[in-house]
């Protein structure tokens, strides 16, 4: 029997609490017991949840009742508000999950909620109230003698209590196990769980209580939930009130985290707002994808990107946003809220990519909370550990170095450091390292005197395996060679490998160039046109998520096929497998494909001008390849001789 969160020290439990969850721990049993949970969503509530075998129970404890006098006057008015509207609101969540029921819409495991009193015997209260009440104390409540039990006769009282569900089960035979319990928690517990589209979509699928897209069977599927691990949930869990910083490598699931986090919150607090907020469009789609299938955008969390917050904030409150005039949006936004005429506050913000915001927007996202002068609120920024990040911390220019009245960051558990990378196989991980490497080494022989952050690139341990990295020499120099071995690539990825369409991305430096590259056998440079008719004529679905003349990007979870994306548009998204092409164009614009850095030193302004756009055609290189899970290719269209990123890129083999 497994304890969520394993750390759970910093949980306010009562005495008897602490010993039920001794207990539980003592039993070898196949389950979890997930504290401090709210699966109703009401205001001031918490219970413990039970996973075993056979079933769920939900555990609510009443520590402070002892007169057994009062119990049949207090508990008619308990069992006909809070006990029923618990009951049902669970019972609705799971029901609405396609694949936790039978053909005839009945649950495949018994549930029971169940009110535990500590302090009394049941034979103080057995006699108590009507018959219904009656009922309901022998099924539905836990005493001082029956807590003994747990544990040495654990099995004997689930099997008691499961046997009284509270909602009709199916006759079908059904085992909770490691195979479907995150399917059961996705529905209970949603911030212990991340999801994904998967393999098939079903038209059967049915609209739940929040007329989410729900997660199904692995057969029989849209959606696939997969559980945090324990060091994740530990950290989730570490999240307090107040403010606190998450600074991390690539592919450490700090998106997952800080969704994660907001999650439990709000149904810790769903009389409570929650802002989820961050730059990127794409980043924002897969916040709304999760937020639509935890059921919680219709309840208490919003997530905008910052400058679609600024411009709904300013409708809102009835002043004119023009349209596409994104720093108007802003300016505008920042000076109505320090005028005092914006009313919307927040119990909870969290800022993803941080290290994109301006000072002024840090702040801007502070002043929206409603207790930001004590630490009754949640405010947690997340962002990659990066040099250009880490030269603003130490000069104090970092987006949360405002100054008086805003948080520090230090001290406790305000400022946490991630070292895993849960997004890259060991053996992407380990290319991108070298990768990393090369890059580095290549910058200090062009300046020897520049200062490398270690922390530049920030690498967590893989902890999974995978198929890893092929690179793709492309013989066929033109816009259709390269097309053709970009189709060929996701051929393999999907028929060889069954990776579906959806979680296969195209990423392009350049889907398309206007100019003629010396030995590119094509007048201009197109690889999206080619590739989108080849895909077409093969009848593999695709769609963009960048906006084209003819229709806006897709969203993450829209059935779309392929992704195609650009290397600018990627952070904070991952995927099963990766195509990183369109590169004939890098370093061409600005003159660092294979520059004469000799000459270039003679005119120090220019030399630190093509240096900095050098780093950042590296790190474009290093954010695409770590969107990455388990396979990557790379077409390489050009030799080492007429490219030092194709010279980079091929040593880390």
């Amino acid at each position: 029997m497994e304890i969520l969160p394993s750390e759970y020290q910093h949980i306010d439990l009562s005495r008897n609490e602490k010993i039920f969850v001794r207990n539980i721990m003592s039993n070898d049993q196949y389950g979890y017991l997930l504290l401090d949970t709210n699966p109703a969503m009401l205001p001031n509530e918490s219970m413990h949840t039970l996973v075993c075998s056979d079933g769920v129970l939900f555990l609510k404890f009443f520590e402070g009742f002892e007169d057994a006098t009062q119990y049949g006057i207090i508990m008619p008015m308990m069992m006909s508000g809070l006990y029923s509207q618990t009951s049902n609101v669970i019972t609705s969540k799971l029901l609405s999950n396609k694949a936790l029921i039978d053909k005839k819409g009945k649950l495949k495991f018994s549930i029971n909620i169940l009110y535990v009193f500590p302090a009394l015997k049941r034979e103080e209260v057995a006699g108590a109230g009507d018959e219904s009440l009656r009922e309901f104390t022998k099924n539905r409540c836990l005493f001082k003698e029956d807590l003994q039990l747990v544990r040495t006769g654990l099995h004997d009282l689930e099997t008691s209590f499961l046997a009284q569900p509270v909602t009709e089960v199916s006759t079908e035979s059904f085992e909770i196990n490691n195979e479907n319990i995150n399917s059961i928690l996705q529905r209970i517990a949603p911030e212990y769980v991340t999801i994904r589209v998967s393999s098939i979509a079903d038209q059967e699928t049915k609209a739940g209580a929040d007329n989410e897209l729900l997660v199904v069977t692995e057969n029989d599927a849209a959606v696939k939930a997969f559980r945090l691990d324990a060091e994740q949930i530990n950290i989730v869990n570490k999240i307090r009130k107040g403010d606190q910083l998450i600074l991390a490598c690539a592919g450490s699931g700090k998106s997952v985290l800080l969704i994660a986090k907001c999650f439990k919150a709000a149904t810790m607090n769903p009389d409570k707002q929650f802002l989820i907020t961050c730059y990127n469009n794409n980043l924002y789609s897969l916040y709304t994808w999760f937020i639509d299938r935890a059921g919680l955008r219709a309840k208490n969390v919003t997530c905008l990107t910052f400058h679609t917050l600024c411009k709904t904030l300013l409708l809102r409150n009835g002043y004119h946003a023009a349209h596409g005039d994104f720093d108007g949006w802003v300016n505008s936004a920042i000076h109505r809220l320090n005028a005092g005429q914006i009313k919307e506050r927040y119990y909870g913000i969290f800022i993803d990519e941080v290290q994109q915001f301006e000072p002024e927007w840090y702040k801007f996202c502070f002043n929206l909370l409603e207790n930001k002068t004590n630490d009754d609120h949640l405010f947690v920024i997340c962002g990659d550990k990066t040099q250009k990040l880490a030269n603003l911390q130490r000069h104090g220019r970092a987006p949360w170095n405002a100054g008086e009245g805003y948080p520090s960051y230090r001290g406790g558990n305000k400022n946490i450091r991630i070292e895993r990378n849960y997004r890259n196989c060991i053996e992407i991980n380990e290319y991108i390292n070298r990768y990393v490497s090369n890059a580095k080494q290549y910058l200090l022989n062009i300046n020897q005197s520049m200062e490398l952050d270690p922390d530049e690139f920030l690498r967590g341990k893989s902890v999974f395996h995978g198929e890893g990295v092929k690179i793709k020499h492309l013989l066929d120099r033109s816009n259709q060679g390269e097309a053709r071995m970009v189709a060929e690539s996701i051929r393999q990825i999907h028929d060889e490998y069954g990776i579906p369409y959806d979680e296969i991305a195209v990423i392009m430096f350049n889907k398309s160039y206007r100019k003629r590259f010396v030995g590119w056998n094509s007048k201009s440079y197109n690889l999206e046109t080619p590739l989108m008719a080849l895909l077409k004529q093969e009848d593999i679905p695709f769609c963009t998520m960048y906006g084209t003349d003819e229709s806006w990007g897709a969203r993450y979870g829209d059935d779309g096929g392929v992704r195609f994306i650009s290397f600018q548009s990627t952070l904070g998204l991952d995927f099963r497998a990766a195509i990183v092409c369109g590169l004939i164009p890098l370093g061409e614009y600005n003159g660092t494909r294979n520059p004469n850095w000799e000459q270039i030193k003679d005119d120090e302004e220019k030399f630190q001008e093509m240096l900095k756009h050098a780093e950042d055609d590296i790190r474009f290189l290093y954010v695409a390849c770590t969107r990455a899970k388990e396979i990557l290719h790379i077409i390489l269209p050009e030799t080492r001789e007429t490219s030092v990123y194709v010279r980079m890129l091929e040593d880390a083999e």
